[in-house]
């Protein structure tokens, strides 16, 4: 199913991360999870999306992603591969300036 979600979803939306970007950030060197970490890039780059109530593309210089918005992808989709399910057994901890101090600036307030 999510390989559907993937395809349908590469159609529509522009691809800001490419799955070498993602692995190369999350040190993966096997392909195993690749259709996996292409789906999660598509899901996290659309949780940017709307937590700044603003399409991506209005953020794009020569076609280029503002490259704080591509971090904060990258570190959504690191966080999604890393805790797969709703639960934790170790206590969270809230690392200062990653994703909210990343992508409030772009943030739209309506």
């Amino acid at each position: 199913m999510f390989q559907y979600l993937h395809l349908f979803l590469k159609c529509v939306m522009k691809e800001y991360i490419t799955l070498e970007e993602i692995k190369k950030h999350l040190n993966i060197d096997f392909s195993d999870d690749d259709t996996y970490l292409a789906d999660i890039v598509t899901v996290a780059q659309m949780s940017v999306e709307r937590a700044i109530n603003a399409p991506l593309s209005e953020h794009e210089e020569n076609g280029a992603l503002n490259p704080m918005l591509k971090h904060a992808i990258k570190i959504l989709a690191g966080n999604f591969y890393a805790n797969r399910e709703p639960v934790s057994f170790a206590t969270p901890n809230v690392i200062p300036y990653t994703l909210a101090y990343l992508i409030r600036p772009f943030k739209k307030y309506q």
